[in-house]
């Protein structure tokens, strides 16, 4: 379900591309060269570390018409669906839910991890799912956090961005909340790449939803201090978390761009060794 959402959102978007015109939809390289902070980025190159979030919004009135929507919407049934959430478990098991989720992701991180060029933070991928999948009993416990192997995140939207892939326009979901075109189409290939989805493990429908569902209210669960706050103190909630949702991304490809360069060059010629000093000293007195 997860899945075609993202994929009607993403083929809407992409329908109603075209007809914005030029003056209201500047392209990336113009819409950079408006901040000269911001150097644009190269397709094939990673993004500039000093490249600032690029507020390109030309579907602001629709996107703050669904906002209100999902406002009214988090009011009446995802923020007390959360809080109930909170009320039925306690933190262990609470903890342990989380967990499993997490595991269950991690081959997603691991295939965007050597997507981006991260093989070392693949490899611990790839270690954290064995161990936390075997010993951590499908990962209810993270067993491989103390052995010193922490999580971290990777995602397809994350991959796009290390590779060039401009973010196009700011995109406001039912339901799902923020993203963009580059990120909402990183998360079809993230929902087809799942490990849920391998034919061999028979995973129905009815329970991927359920996934989805639990992911979403301990998300949301995560995140309500933070979301209450912007809606309690932000003149324009709506702004503040679009220039939140913004700088978090850009910060996601930056980190994934500064793992790629810091790889060696293998077709970079050895460095030269000095020769070896004569020794000088006789052993006459």
């Amino acid at each position: 379900m997860r899945s075609v959402l993202f994929g009607l959102a993403g083929l809407a978007a992409i329908s109603l591309w075209p007809a914005v015109s030029a003056a209201d939809t500047p392209d990336d390289a113009a819409a950079e060269a408006a901040t000269p902070s911001a150097p644009a980025a190269t397709p094939g190159q990673p993004t500039p570390a000093n490249a600032g979030p690029q507020i390109y919004d030309p579907w602001e009135h629709a996107n703050r018409g669904i906002y209100k929507f999902n406002d009214g919407l988090d009011r009446a049934v995802l923020r007390p669906a959360a809080l109930g959430y909170k009320r039925a478990l306690p933190r262990p098991v609470r903890t342990g839910v989380r967990n499993v989720l997490n595991n269950i992701d991690e081959p997603n991180t691991l295939m965007n991890d050597l997507l981006q060029g991260r093989v070392v933070l693949g490899g611990q991928s790839a270690v954290r799912f064995v161990i936390n999948s075997t010993i951590g009993i499908a990962g209810i416990f993270d067993v491989a956090r103390p052995l010193g192997i922490p999580r971290h995140d990777a995602d397809f939207g994350q991959t796009l961005g290390r590779w060039g892939v401009p973010t196009g326009p700011y995109l406001f979901i039912p339901v799902f909340g923020p993203t963009d075109l580059r990120d909402g189409a990183g998360r079809i290939v993230d929902g087809y790449a799942s490990i849920l989805s391998l034919h061999d493990l028979h995973v129905t429908t009815p329970y991927r939803i359920g996934i989805t569902v639990i992911d979403g209210v301990d998300t949301r669960l995560a995140l309500d201090s933070e979301i209450e706050q912007i809606k309690h103190t932000a003149t324009d909630p709506y702004a503040t978390e679009r220039s939140a949702f913004l700088q978090y991304r850009r910060s996601r490809v930056v980190d994934s761009s500064k793992a790629v360069d810091q790889l060696p060059s293998f077709d970079a010629p050895p460095p030269a060794t000095a020769p070896p000093k004569a020794n000088h000293k006789s052993g006459l007195n």
